[in-house]
C-alpha cells in the first residue's frame, strides 16, 4: 500500500488518525479504571479471541479482507468500558504496526477502529444505567451501538478503497461490500449471546461458541472461494473459446476489456458493468456450433458459409439461457451482431430495440476484430480503425455508443499490451470486521 497511495488517501488516514487519537483520549480520561482492572482476564479472553479471528481473514474481491471479529467486537461493548473496547479491537493491528509491517495499512485500520468501535461503545454507555439488570433499554442501546459500528466500519473502509483504486464508493460498496451486509449484521445478536453466555457462565462459556464463529469464517471463505472459481471457469472457457479460432487468440478478454470501459462511461451500475464483463468474455461461445473448416478458413465465406456462421449468436444465446446467473445476459449474446439500422441478425431489430448491452458489445467486438489480423485481411493501426468505428455511427453502430468509445481512446493504451480487466482486481488488505 505504501507503493502506490496517493495523496488523497494519505489525508485521508491523518484525518482518521488524529480523530482516532481524540476518541481514545476521551475514553481513556473517562475510564474507571479500577474496575478495568478488576477486569484484566476478560481482557485478555477477548483480545485472544480477536487476534485469532482476525489472524485468518477472507479477501475480497476488490480489496480488502472481512473476519468474524465482529461479534467478538459486539460482545465486547457489552462488557468493557469504551477505552477497553477500543484497546481490544485494535490490538492485533497495533502489534503489527510495532513490527513495522505495512505501517500505512495498519495505521488505517487502527485509525478506523479505534473510531468506529469507540463511538459505538460510547454510545451504548450513555443510554444505559449502570448496574442494573438487561432490559429493553440495553437491547436497543446495543442495536444503535451496532448500526453505528457497522456504518462507520465498512465506510471507512470503501473509501479507502475507493481512494486507492480511483472508484466511485458507491461501485466498491456494489462489488465488494454489499454481499456482506447480511452477514455481519447476523453476527451482532451472536455477539450479544456471547456477551450474555460470558456474564452468566464465564469463560467456558465462550467456548460453546467457537465452533460458530469458525462456521460464519466458514462462509466467507466459501462465498469468496465460489466466486473465484465461478471467474476461473469463465475465462478457462473463454480461453477454450478463443483457442477453437487460431486467428482470435485473446479476442474475448479484449472485447471484455472494452465493453467494460464503454459500460462505465455510459454510467453504467457496477454491478452491471461487472456481469457485462462476464458476458463478454463468453459472447462467442456459439462458436462451437460452427464446423471447423469455417472458422479455420483462409479465404473469405462464401454466402451459404456466412449463413452457418451467423447463427453463432442464436447458438450462444441457446448455451447460457438456462445458466441461472447468464440468463439476462443471454440477449445480449444473441443480439450482438444487431445494427443500428436494422441490418443486422439475427432478428434485424433496429436502434434502441437491441439491447443496450448488445450495443456495447457490438462496438467492442468490431473494434477488436478490424484491429486482428485475418488470413484474408491485414489488421487495421488502431487510428483507421477508431475512424471505421465512427464512420459506421447511426448505420451499424448506436451513435451513443460510438461517443462514448471515442472518449475512452485514451484509457485503452493502445501502444502496449493489456490486461484483462477481469484481472486487475488490485487493492490492499483493509480490515472489515
Amino acid at each position: 500500500m505504501e507503493e502506490y497511495i496517493s495523496i488523497k488517501s494519505k489525508l485521508y488516514i491523518i484525518l482518521l488518525s488524529l480523530v482516532a487519537v481524540i476518541m481514545s483520549l476521551y475514553s481513556a480520561l473517562n475510564t474507571d479504571w479500577q474496575q478495568a482492572q478488576s477486569q484484566w482476564f476478560p481482557t485478555l479472553v477477548f483480545l485472544a479471541i480477536i487476534i485469532l479471528a482476525d489472524s485468518f481473514p477472507v479477501t475480497l474481491p476488490r480489496g480488502g479482507n472481512v473476519t468474524v471479529s465482529f461479534a467478538a467486537i459486539a460482545a465486547s461493548i457489552l462488557i468493557f468500558q469504551p477505552f477497553i473496547v477500543i484497546t481490544v479491537a485494535i490490538a492485533r493491528d497495533l502489534l503489527l504496526l510495532l513490527k513495522r509491517e505495512n505501517a500505512i495499512k495498519h495505521t488505517f485500520n487502527i485509525a478506523q477502529f479505534a473510531i468506529s468501535t469507540g463511538l459505538a461503545a460510547l454510545i451504548y454507555r450513555l443510554y444505559t444505567p449502570v448496574g442494573t439488570d438487561f432490559t429493553y433499554v440495553h437491547v436497543t442501546a446495543f442495536i444503535a451501538s451496532m448500526i453505528v459500528l457497522f456504518i462507520l466500519n465498512h465506510t471507512f473502509v470503501t473509501l479507502i478503497l475507493a481512494f486507492t483504486q480511483d472508484e466511485k464508493p458507491y461501485a466498491i460498496w456494489l462489488t465488494n461490500i454489499k454481499w456482506c451486509t447480511l452477514q455481519f449484521l447476523s453476527m451482532a445478536p451472536l455477539g450479544a449471546l456471547i456477551a450474555v453466555i460470558y456474564i452468566n457462565i464465564g469463560f467456558w462459556g465462550l467456548v460453546l461458541f467457537l465452533l460458530p464463529l469458525i462456521i460464519a469464517r466458514h462462509s466467507f471463505q466459501s462465498y469468496i472461494d465460489m466466486r473465484q472459481t465461478f471467474l476461473d471457469t469463465i475465462k478457462s472457457l473463454s480461453l477454450a473459446i478463443d483457442a477453437k479460432d487460431p486467428y482470435t487468440k485473446g479476442h474475448s478478454s479484449r472485447v471484455a476489456d472494452y465493453a467494460t470501459l464503454l459500460a462505465k462511461e455510459l454510467q453504467w451500475p457496477e454491478d452491471k458493468v461487472e456481469f457485462l464483463s462476464y458476458v463478454a468474455l463468453i459472447h462467442d461461445v456459439g462458436k462451437v456450433a460452427v464446423p471447423e473448416n469455417i472458422l479455420k478458413k483462409d479465404s473469405l465465406l462464401t454466402n451459404e458459409e456466412f449463413d452457418i456462421m451467423k447463427k453463432h449468436s442464436e447458438a450462444g444465446a441457446e448455451v447460457i439461457k438456462d445458466v441461472k446467473f447468464f440468463a439476462a445476459g443471454s440477449n445480449i449474446i444473441k443480439h450482438h451482431h444487431e445494427r443500428w439500422d436494422g441490418n443486422g441478425y439475427p432478428d434485424q431489430l433496429k436502434g434502441e430495440d437491441i439491447p443496450e448491452g448488445a450495443r456495447i458489445l457490438a462496438v467492442a467486438d468490431s473494434y477488436d476484430a478490424i484491429t486482428t489480423d485475418r488470413p484474408y485481411r491485414k489488421a487495421l493501426a488502431p487510428l483507421e480503425a477508431i475512424k471505421e468505428i465512427q464512420n459506421c455511427s447511426g448505420t451499424q453502430f448506436d451513435p451513443k455508443v460510438v461517443k462514448a468509445f471515442t472518449r475512452i481512446i485514451p484509457k485503452l493504451n493502445l501502444e502496449t499490451s493489456r490486461e484483462s480487466h477481469l484481472e486487475k482486481l488490485a487493492g490492499e488488505a483493509l480490515r472489515i470486521t
